[in-house]
């Protein structure tokens, strides 16, 4: 049977249908594939920006929350550790800070449960992926504790750091330090810092190290301390 048309006849050969669908199938190919690197591209975007959000949402918290760092003497007589401190060790990853402060926020209405806690920094490695480290925080509602900074749950607040460490200004030396304790006496007690400068350290979309330096200041650096007139 021969394919060509007669004289008259109306439709499409099947040669003429088959470079149709060729021509059809490799259109929808372009357009999918541009579809799918459009669709790849948002959300790396996405990841970015979530990625970026995090730091920054972690980094304003944490200055916040260490500029409402406290001491108090006020404390329970004849007790061996002090219910409030602020201890920060240097590591090769992350610090490990513990400090008490005025930044709890009851989150149940009529809790039992006032603006005081002990918060802590620390870095712990991914369940998971023990190649990736996350820097944690801790906060416990209780004062007072035998083991400060190690009460209640630890939470991801910034994944996937590369190095997080703290600088404290000594007011009295005139100088910055890579560490602070006010339980010590060969340390800092009874005061603290005037300013933390915060270096959280990450790796960027393009796998490259980046930094982000902030800072605060502590507003309440002499401790709390009252008393009654006899």
């Amino acid at each position: 049977m021969s394919l060509a048309r007669r004289d008259g006849e109306r439709g499409f050969t099947l040669m003429e249908i088959m470079v149709a669908v060729a021509i059809l199938a490799s259109m929808t190919a372009l357009v999918w594939g541009s579809f799918s690197i459009t669709a790849n591209t948002k959300r790396r975007v996405e990841a970015i920006e979530d990625r970026y959000h995090q730091i920054r949402l972690g980094m304003n918290r944490i200055a916040r929350e260490i500029s409402m760092a406290y001491l108090s003497k006020n404390d329970v007589q004849g007790a061996i550790k002090p219910r409030t401190m602020f201890i920060s060790l240097r590591n090769s990853t992350a610090d490990d800070l513990t400090f008490s402060g005025l930044s709890h926020v009851p989150l149940r209405a009529n809790a039992k449960e006032c603006d005081q806690s002990v918060i802590r920094y620390f870095a712990a490695p991914d369940p998971e992926n023990r190649s990736r480290t996350h820097l944690m925080r801790r906060e416990s509602r209780r004062l007072g504790g035998d083991r400060p900074g190690e009460d209640g749950p630890a939470h991801a607040m910034i994944e996937d750091i590369v190095a997080l460490h703290f600088q404290y200004f000594d007011e009295q030396l005139n100088e910055w330090k890579e560490g602070w304790n006010t339980t010590t006496l060969d340390g800092q007690p009874d005061r603290l810092p005037t300013k933390v400068r915060i270096q959280l350290t990450v790796r960027d979309e393009n796998d490259k190290e980046i930094t982000f330096v902030s800072g605060t200041r502590i507003y309440m650096r002499d401790p709390l301390w009252f008393s009654t007139g006899s």
